[in-house]
C-alpha cells in the first residue's frame, strides 16, 4: 500500500452566520381615554293645583235691637294646595 502524504494546507475562513435570539421586555405604555361628564339641567313643569275660596253670605242680616253695628262683609280669597 502506498502511503501518500498530503502537504497541509491553510483552513478556510467562512463568513460567520449571524443567529439572532430575541428577547422581549414588557414596556408599559400610559394610555389616557379622558371622559368628560356633562350635566344638563331641564326644566320640568309640574302642575300645582290651588283652589282659592271665596266666602259670600246672603240673605238678611240681622242687628241687635238695643245697638246698631255695621257688619262688613268679608270677601277674602284663601288660596289652598292640594298634593297629589
Amino acid at each position: 500500500m502506498m502511503n501518500h502524504c498530503c502537504p497541509e494546507v491553510s483552513p478556510i475562513v467562512c463568513d460567520p452566520i449571524q443567529v439572532v435570539q430575541d428577547y422581549y421586555i414588557p414596556q408599559i405604555v400610559p394610555v389616557i381615554h379622558p371622559i368628560e361628564v356633562v350635566k344638563q339641567h331641564h326644566c320640568v313643569p309640574i302642575p300645582h293645583h290651588m283652589y282659592p275660596v271665596v266666602i259670600r253670605e246672603e240673605g238678611p242680616m240681622y242687628v241687635s235691637s238695643h245697638k246698631k253695628k255695621s257688619v262688613k262683609k268679608s270677601s277674602k280669597a284663601r288660596s289652598t294646595s292640594r298634593k297629589r
